[in-house]
């Protein structure tokens, strides 16, 4: 009895040491895989530029003359002090009916898909009353998007504009597209817009705004 005895705890240390043995052996034995990352950021960039501008300007005489320029001006480097960096062109003196619209060409120089949008705001802001407040209240905006959908109101003032702030004009995702939109500004022909009767008037006003296109990246 006690020999079977023995036998058996016999047996079963020798099961169990077995089963010490092949749990340590798949400890020991091990594998491992290692992945290799590359990250790159991604580039965005902008390109703005002017392809065309066209319409009613005065001349020395303070005559009304059409022109069209088809002159590619770059903006991508714009500078405010710069006056060959300018969407605009409306020379020494502007009359009622004087009107210019600008076609824009945004490009994406980078690799990242964006959002882009326009702004209008005043370099100094005019004061109250001021015969500058008054113009700036005259002077009549339309945006025109790629599609050509207008996506100002009838009416849009450059103090409207600016309170509005930025306007979205679009996306643009893949690298090296381009799109083009309009800007334009115009002093209406129309009855009361030199002098509204009552001593407001507006000339010799002198009037600055600047104009930023932006990008944000798209989400």
């Amino acid at each position: 009895m006690k020999k079977s005895r023995a036998i058996i705890m016999s047996v079963v240390l020798a099961l169990m040491s077995a089963i010490i043995l092949i749990t340590a052996s798949v400890a020991l034995f091990s594998d491992s895989v290692t992945v290799v990352n590359y990250l790159q950021a991604g580039t965005l960039d902008i390109g703005l530029a002017r392809t065309q501008l066209s319409g009613y300007t005065a001349d020395e005489n303070g005559i009304l003359q059409f022109s069209s320029d088809l002159e590619r001006v770059d903006l991508t480097d714009a500078q405010t002090d710069d006056p060959d960096d300018t969407v605009f062109n409306l020379g020494a003196q502007s009359i009622p009916g004087t009107w210019q619209e600008a076609t824009l060409e945004i490009e994406n120089r980078g690799t990242v898909a964006f959002d882009y949008s326009v702004a209008f705001f005043f370099s100094e802001v005019p004061e109250e009353g001021s015969a500058a407040a008054r113009l700036a209240d005259k002077l009549l905006v339309t945006i025109t998007d790629s599609k050509g959908e207008v996506l100002t109101e009838a009416g849009t003032t450059l103090t409207d504009i600016v309170a509005q702030g930025a306007v979205a004009l679009g996306s643009i995702s893949s690298p090296n597209a381009k799109y083009t939109f309009r800007l334009k500004i115009e002093l209406p022909l129309e009855e009361g817009t030199w002098d509204d009767g009552a001593g407001a008037t507006i000339m010799n006003a002198a009037l600055a705004f600047n104009i930023t296109v932006s990008a944000t990246q798209k989400v």
